[in-house]
């Protein structure tokens, strides 16, 4: 009788202890949503506690953000979508959601950079829009001509979301001069093809009536990132007007009618301007 009465108490045991674990599997399955995570003004765009400025005082780093508000921003634990707001469809991690205009998903350079500024003395917005919304001496730059792509090493929002300040590192056309291209410390940039570092040797015989010299040579000029005034970018200053070692045609000294000696046809439209998807595109071309 005794070993019957604990047979049927173990039992007992056993049942309230299924059920009980049961009750916290369930629960399991949907944690509560904490409340209170972020202060008040995490949402207010003025506020000192805007959460623009809680993840660049975490080094731009998106991944707590996911933690609560999903991989892809849509809600998550929290049931509230960054997409409301961050409406491009890479949502906060768009590239003018940290620099350009937030509200126009084609102007995604500075201004406004990283630090909210806009005057082009700030070395984070300089010459940003004279090469890439504005330029008439080629076509726009791309952004990795003189910043790393980090392609090859995982996602690449991760991957250049690394911090400030942007890593300098210039591509095919900037590096096609004589020596590595080299941003100084004093904002100024050496040793660009783009900027007239560059040689055409004498070697076409067919050609050798167009040379004064052994080479046709640029100016290698070094602009200042943060002078935006039009000076640095006429016509000469880059290479001469015509450049070193070029036969002296005789042409418009603003050099507009160079195209039309049948020499650099392809260099301008017919209105005289320069065709900016020939010009400064890394080749030597004739006719």
């Amino acid at each position: 009788m005794k070993h019957k009465n604990l047979s049927i108490l173990f039992l007992l045991l056993a049942s309230i202890l299924f059920i009980k674990c049961s009750e916290v599997k369930d629960d399991i399955s949907q944690p509560p949503i904490l409340e209170g995570v972020h202060p008040d003004g995490f949402a207010k765009m003025n506020s000192d506690d805007f959460h623009s400025n809680a993840i660049k005082a975490n080094n731009w780093d998106m991944e707590s953000c996911q933690k609560c508000h999903a991989s892809n921003y849509s809600g998550g634990l929290t049931g509230v979508s960054c997409m409301d707001c961050h409406t491009q469809s890479a949502g906060p991690e768009a590239c003018n959601t940290c620099h350009g205009v937030f509200a126009d998903p084609d102007r995604i350079a500075p201004p406004n950079d990283m630090n909210g500024n806009y005057e082009t003395t700030a070395k984070g917005v300089g010459a940003h829009t004279a090469h890439i919304y504005e330029n008439t001496m080629s076509l726009g730059v791309s952004c990795f001509e003189c910043h790393p792509g980090n392609v090859g090493s995982g996602d690449f929002v991760k991957a250049h979301i690394d911090g400030l300040p942007a890593e300098m590192q210039f591509g095919t056309i900037a590096s096609s001069g004589l020596s590595t291209p080299i941003y100084n410390s004093d904002l100024t940039c050496a040793n660009t093809y783009c900027h007239g570092n560059f040689e055409f040797t004498n070697d076409n015989p067919d050609l050798k009536w167009a040379y004064t010299e052994d080479v046709i040579s640029g100016e290698n000029f070094s602009p200042k990132w943060t002078q935006v005034d039009g000076s640095q970018a006429a016509c000469g200053t880059c290479h001469l007007l015509p450049p070193v070692g070029h036969f002296n045609s005789g042409n418009d000294p603003e050099a507009k009618t160079c195209g039309l000696t049948n020499c650099h046809t392809n260099a301008y439209n017919e209105d005289g301007s320069l065709n900016t998807f020939t010009h400064i595109d890394g080749k030597k071309t004739l006719y």
